[in-house]
């Protein structure tokens, strides 16, 4: 467990340090032990397993610990790191500098999983914001340096409530380890003393996770036009999940407390519409891709939030569903941006003609983003919807499905579209450049991955969440034919409501500043401390 936090920021400073011949080659190594370990965490894991780090007893000494939610957590970071490493490989600013800052941010985001307690998760929290501010900051032109500074403040301001409601809570139960601070929660006299905590740690947590209103940093450091491909991908992929990973320990903590069940389903739609929409506006394919993100994430609190038990491990399933095909999406739309030279995705077409393989894994991501049958994401969403009944919720469910096929009609352009068809004042395409073979495994394992956590999904479902159920293949083949009518009503609804619709133009423009950013912050705070005196008696 410790290798698993000090191995890779100890071998990034070596390497940064010393010459080595075989950077490149060790590092893969590393990355592979890192996937063994986590994978052996799942294999084994039937109960939490614990590592103390001083002389002293717990809970006076601190530990680190491994349940199942952390060992799914690490699995998806170690593999993700690991792919995007031999990804890029190639690329020039991959130097030791590059490899410092990226190892120690795959050690640090390890140990937020492993913590357990909040103020060591705070400062880990802290510190991998700053690499991932240099590291969005890394080719060092004016537009990554305002959004990389954009994004520093923000998660500053956020982590600042954070660590004034951890600090209330030890007040008022004298302890910061998970499992103490659950106990003490549960021995307290008066249950609405925890609401100012509770609200102030919560802020923190939803901006971190990109909630509505409080997602607008997350496209301009997931979107930023100089930021490498997998900068962007570890953004989305993993590192936006560390507030969701710690909203689902708190929301646990304090569930005898605060019934918030409802309030986060609400804000779930809320930000799963937003995102498809303002995805909807955008013609940078970076910035569709990062308000996609947000409207997952809505997706993925809906069935965090849920009582049933179905949706809940749905939205657990989600995570690392997401986190696979969303990342090799970033990885894809930065191999476009290197072929044709733009980031407009209007300009990019003909793809199927120019690379059978990168047209097919696209068509993969595409697939299993949109939730088709077969697919990581069409296994996910039928466990998060199938928690949910009534009309609204089917009514809600589909307008979000809806939302995200429209969005993906812009890549199936991409991949079918003529450049006779293209617009005469965008610039011609390039001709396509050879793949190399580092980037050709990478993607194909990660392709191959969605695909797996569909069919496979009845024995992947339960080796990742340990929740038993079954959605098997014959299930699956009967849902083909709703998804596709889905997929046909949304692109009739496209062509007639949204693709000349000026009120999406307008929408595009719309950018909160540092100051209304701060303002919405302050805002869902206290509409969450009024809403907790509501129903807190």
């Amino acid at each position: 467990m410790i290798f698993l936090v000090l191995g890779p920021i100890l071998i990034g400073l070596f390497f940064y340090i010393c010459q080595c011949k075989f950077l490149m080659k060790a590092t893969l190594v590393l990355e592979a032990v890192l996937i063994g370990i986590s994978v052996n965490f799942i294999l084994t894991n039937t109960a939490a397993s614990v590592q103390l780090l001083s002389g002293f007893a717990f809970p006076i000494g601190m530990k680190i610990e491994v349940d199942a939610l952390s060992a799914m957590m690490l699995l998806l970071n170690n593999f993700l790191f690991g792919f995007m490493i031999l990804f890029n490989l190639h690329k020039s600013y991959m130097n030791k500098l590059f490899f410092f800052l990226f190892l120690s941010l795959q050690g640090l985001i390890n140990g937020v999983f492993l913590s357990t307690d909040f103020f060591n998760v705070y400062i880990l929290i802290e510190v991998a914001t700053v690499v991932v501010s240099i590291l969005i900051m890394y080719k060092k032109d004016s537009q990554s340096m305002y959004d990389g500074m954009i994004y520093l403040m923000v998660n500053m301001i956020a982590m600042t409530f954070f660590l004034l409601g951890i600090g209330y809570l030890y007040k008022y139960t004298g302890a910061l380890d998970f499992d103490s601070v659950s106990t003490s929660i549960k021995m307290l006299a008066s249950k609405r003393s925890l609401i100012l905590p509770f609200a102030l740690m919560i802020t923190g947590i939803s901006l971190k996770a990109a909630l509505l209103p409080l997602f607008s940093w997350l496209p301009k450091a997931h979107g930023t036009a100089s930021a490498p491909s997998i900068v962007s991908g570890v953004l989305s992929g993993i590192f936006v999940k560390i507030g969701i990973y710690l909203y689902i320990r708190v929301s646990f903590m304090f569930s005898d407390v605060f019934m918030l069940s409802d309030f986060f389903i609400a804000i779930g739609f809320l930000t799963a519409i937003a995102g498809f929409l303002f995805a909807l506006s955008q013609t940078d394919i970076k910035l569709i891709l990062a308000y996609h993100s947000v409207s997952q994430i809505g997706l993925m609190m809906i069935g965090l939030s849920s009582k049933q038990v179905d949706s809940y491990h749905g939205g657990l399933y989600h995570i690392v569903a997401h986190g696979i095909f969303k990342t090799l999406l970033f990885l894809i739309a930065g191999l476009l941006i290197e072929t044709y030279h733009t980031r407009d995705i209007r300009a990019m077409n003909g793809l199927f003609k120019r690379s059978r393989f990168l047209s097919l894994i696209m068509i993969v991501a595409v697939l299993s983003i949109t939730g088709a049958p077969f697919f990581s994401g069409g296994y996910s969403k039928y466990f998060i919807m199938k928690g949910f009944s009534g009309l609204w919720a089917e009514i809600l469910f589909i307008v979000i499905n809806m939302g995200t096929m429209m969005s993906f009609i812009k890549f199936w352009h991409v991949l079918f579209m003529d450049s006779s068809q293209q617009s005469p004042s965008l610039p011609s395409p390039i001709i396509k450049k050879i793949l190399p073979y580092n980037s050709i495994i990478a993607l194909s394992v990660m392709a191959l991955s969605c695909i797996l956590l569909g069919i496979a999904g009845d024995y992947l479902f339960k080796t990742l969440t340990t929740f038993d159920t079954h959605y098997n293949f014959f299930s699956q083949l009967l849902k083909w034919p709703k998804y596709l009518l889905t997929y046909g009503v949304s692109y009739l609804t496209y062509i007639a409501l949204v693709k000349k619709n000026p009120l999406f133009a307008k929408l595009k423009k719309m950018e909160l500043s540092f100051n209304q950013i701060t303002l919405a912050i302050l805002s869902f705070f206290m509409v969450t401390t009024w809403y907790l005196h509501l129903i807190t008696t």
